[in-house]
């Protein structure tokens, strides 16, 4: 039997050593193996925003910077994994975009990125950046999905 397997470019807090890598790697949620690293051919505006200081990959290709970020070829179990944590197609939408990788090589992959925001968003946002990482100068560190949910309960919002 043949396994489906799908090229995934992760940008944000599912990258090595950020705080959602663990679903990346946890075997209950699928499989997955590291193909490499690259950026993306096209620029997009990459943000942190929010009270929860979350990524997010603006859907306005030709602005901002080439993203960096890991690609992985994921089964679909863990496709469907990383869907639910990004709400794809309801929040974040998964699009085919393609990646230059570091050697050269050019493959299409998914991205999860945000189709709509409103402009309060980017005005209180980061600075686009091509490269994210949870702790980095930007000074917004990273509130866990666990301590959203927690939030979200105080505030009756969820």
């Amino acid at each position: 039997m043949t396994v489906t397997r799908h090229l995934v470019f992760t940008y944000g807090t599912l990258k090595s050593g950020e705080p959602n890598h663990n679903i990346m790697i946890d075997p209950n949620t699928g499989s997955y193996e590291l193909i490499g690293t690259g950026q993306t051919k096209e620029k997009f505006p990459l943000i942190i925003a929010s009270e929860f200081n979350l990524p997010f990959l603006l859907n306005d290709a030709g602005k901002g910077h080439r993203i960096f970020g890991e690609i992985y070829s994921v089964d679909e179990q863990k496709l469907v994994a990383l869907d639910e944590l990004e709400v794809h197609p309801t929040f974040y939408r998964r699009e085919g975009h393609p990646v230059e990788m570091t050697n050269g090589e050019i493959l299409k992959v998914w991205i999860y990125l945000l189709p709509t925001w409103k402009e309060e968003l980017v005005l209180t946002a980061s600075e686009p950046m091509p490269n994210y990482s949870s702790l980095g100068s930007h000074g917004r560190v990273y509130v866990s999905r666990y301590n959203e949910e927690i939030i979200s309960r105080k505030l009756g919002s969820r």
